[in-house]
């Protein structure tokens, strides 16, 4: 389970993962995203699309999302997701091993 996504989160600053997702996003919803975006709060994802972003997100990270992880707070913004997936792979805001 995600303990605290804020640790590894790197919002506003320039990171490769962040601009990933967000290019990712941005291509799912129509709509040019910036890295802290919440697409739930504006209305661009729907609970189909949710459930696409988590099997991009385990597909293309080689992560595995449990049951427990599936608050939409990992899930909000492509700051957010590099988080959740930092914090699943061990790493740190900077994209290294802790």
């Amino acid at each position: 389970m995600v303990n605290d996504i804020s640790d590894v989160a790197a919002p506003g600053r320039n990171d490769e993962l962040v601009d990933e997702l967000r290019k990712y996003f941005s291509s799912l919803t129509g709509t040019e995203l910036g890295p802290d975006d919440d697409y739930f709060t504006l209305g661009l994802v729907a609970s189909l699309q949710a459930l696409q972003i988590v099997t991009y997100v385990e597909r293309t990270y080689g992560i595995t999302v449990e049951v427990e992880d599936l608050d939409l707070d990992n899930f909000r913004t492509a700051a957010r997701v590099a988080g959740f997936v930092r914090l699943k792979r061990g790493e740190r805001a900077g994209g290294g091993a802790s």
